[in-house]
């Protein structure tokens, strides 16, 4: 009995010592080094650079990468290098117009070519070893033209073995630089990271890939970048949802709740328990809550105006006072800080501040407003003509605005120096410009200065007093064109431009000769055209610094995501096995 079981016992080991080595010997990748090479047409060249360890139990006579599902795409000019036996390093194989498969692993040494209709890349080993192979092909019609951007979802590793480290690199040539602002990315099939390495999107695994774990990658490229020679039969946004339906961007997006979400669901849940347990006395609750508010209500509406006109009184703002001078220290910035301080209701736009700022840049000449065609048809726009990039040691307060917002117009405009409609607009989308935009809009930002409201409101509203009445005084006489400019700034300032504008025309026509403002405005047909360049610029720039910031904080579908994810993908155009056979 006691030798029955030692036998049995050596014959267990023995079995598991050989299932131990047939693993052990299996082929493996050590390395794969992935390179696509993204062209105008849609075109990618492709080089696979292989480091693999083939054995006699797996690798059989050859080495195959299937891109099945091809979308419509085919490969072509495939050449390969590596391992021939006699050789020494890289050799140039051979490529065959039909491969067999069927060949021996000597008729397959130093050959390549096309199975499966032209939808496997293959080469012979040559002999067992670790061996290293160089793969060239282009893939036609990769990257086609969809409806919103061109782009791609494609598997580029997807093995029956097991791939120790791999990476895919995507690049384009053709002048054409990818980076952040006109490319989105997304990763599937592998735990690890999608970045950006200058202009590359590099996909790295922080695990093995092989045997159910695939490198799939989609990219969504802005309209004009390629010109693919392929249209797409499908919109991006299906497309897209294909491949984000089960993965974790979509998880992350579902669960990317903010503390004020959590915060409204947990109350409105606790709520309906204590209506439901206390309804009469919530009621009654309710009541009281409801007679306070309105008690709280009555208290503001009726009080803080009276203490505002008390201020305003103390201060010396009266009806009737004028005042018809641009006092030294004022800034536009400070200004707003007495008009929000001393409002009924509400303060002053930052608009108005913009506003303001364009006509002191048309004042001193280094913005005009001209009229041209665009898109057929005949519009305002901004012509810079005195470009700014760098901002430089310049005073504060105005001049510096005025060169934050010069800088601004003069990046956006592009190399023709004119500003067309939506052309700031599209600018500020560039994700790259939000600091820019952050640090002008942050100079718009002013504290409470108690003494300066002090010295300065009551001339403050003086000024608007006289613009707004200017008609009624008579003041017809030919003052300085500076001071007449800055009537017109400060007629912005308080939302009076029109009908300061109009005015003026009646009372000083030669103003409109000598000053570079007046003559500025005159070109322009529509009225508010000051109004309408100002609130576009404002309200795109405030866009832009709030996209920024929800980035930031969540970067999953979008397609800013710097991980991958290991589960969807779905709807990708090629792969589908490989390894030794």
């Amino acid at each position: 009995m006691k030798h029955i079981i030692t036998r049995s016992l050596f014959k267990v080991l023995l079995l598991l010592a050989c299932l131990w080595s047939v693993g052990s010997m299996a082929s493996t990748v050590k390395r794969l080094d992935v390179k696509a090479v993204l062209h105008k047409d849609g075109t990618a060249t492709i080089e696979e650079r292989w480091l693999i360890s083939l054995d006699h139990s797996d690798a059989k006579t050859e080495w195959y990468v299937a891109h099945r599902l091809m979308d419509g795409m085919s490969i072509e000019n495939l050449s390969v290098e590596g391992f021939v036996p006699g050789h020494e390093g890289l050799t140039p194989f051979e490529t065959l117009s039909e491969w067999d498969i069927d060949a021996s692993r000597e008729e397959k040494a130093g050959k390549c070519g096309l199975a499966k209709k032209g939808q496997e890349v293959c080469w012979g080993f040559g002999d067992w070893g670790e061996h290293e192979y160089v793969v060239r092909y282009d893939i036609r019609h990769l990257v086609k033209s969809y409806d919103t951007c061109d782009g791609f979802n494609h598997c580029f590793v997807d093995m029956n073995c097991t791939v120790e480290l791999a990476t895919v690199t995507i690049t384009a040539a053709d002048n054409i630089a990818l980076s952040e602002e006109n490319t989105r990315r997304w990763g599937f099939g592998y735990e690890g990271s999608i970045v950006f390495e200058g202009n590359d999107v590099v996909a790295t695994p922080e695990e093995t890939i092989g045997n159910g774990r695939r490198i799939i990658i989609m990219l969504e490229m802005d309209k004009g970048m390629f010109s693919p020679d392929t249209k797409a039969d499908e919109s991006w946004a299906d497309r897209k949802q294909r491949a984000l339906d089960g993965s974790d961007y979509e998880d992350a997006g579902d669960d990317d709740w903010t503390f004020w979400d959590w915060v409204w669901t947990i109350g409105l849940f606790i709520g309906c328990i204590i209506l439901y347990v206390c309804s009469d006395l919530i009621a009654s609750l309710a009541l009281a809550l409801l007679w306070l508010a309105l008690c709280v209500l009555w208290w503001i509406v009726s009080l803080s105006p009276l203490r505002t006109w008390r201020r305003r009184k103390k201060l010396g703002i009266a009806e009737g006072r004028y005042f018809r001078d641009i006092k030294g220290e004022w800034t536009l910035t400070k200004n707003k800080m007495v008009m929000d301080d001393l409002a009924y209701i509400t303060g002053m736009s930052n608009e108005r501040i913009i506003g303001a700022l364009l006509l002191k840049l048309m004042a001193k000449g280094d913005v005009t407003i001209v009229r041209d065609k665009y898109e057929g048809k005949v519009t305002e726009m901004l012509k810079i003509v005195n470009p700014v990039t760098e901002i430089g040691d310049v005073a504060k307060g105005d001049d510096q605005l005025c060169r934050h917002a010069l800088k601004l117009l003069t990046l956006a405009s592009g190399k023709d120096l004119i500003l067309q409609p939506d052309e700031f607009q599209k600018w500020c989308k560039v994700k790259s410009h939000a600091p820019t935009l952050k640090s002008f809009l942050k100079l718009l930002e002013t504290k409470c200065d108690k003494q300066y409201i002090e010295r300065n409101a009551a001339d403050l509203y003086g000024l608007k007093a006289f613009l707004k009445d200017f008609s009624l005084l008579g003041e017809r006489s030919m003052m300085e064109v500076k001071l007449w400019d800055e009537y017109m700034v400060y007629a912005e300032f308080f939302g009076l431009a029109d009908e300061v504008r109009a005015e003026m025309k009646k009372i000083c026509p030669e103003y409109l000769e000598v000053s570079k403002l007046g003559q500025s405005l005159e070109v322009a047909q529509e009225t508010h055209i000051v109004g309408l360049f100002s609130g576009s610029i404002y309200t795109s720039a405030s866009n832009a610094v709030e996209r920024a910031a929800q980035r930031s904080s969540s970067h999953t579908s979008s397609g800013f995501s710097s991980f991958s994810s290991s589960s969807g993908g779905g709807g990708y155009s090629g792969g589908g096995g490989g390894g030794g056979r």
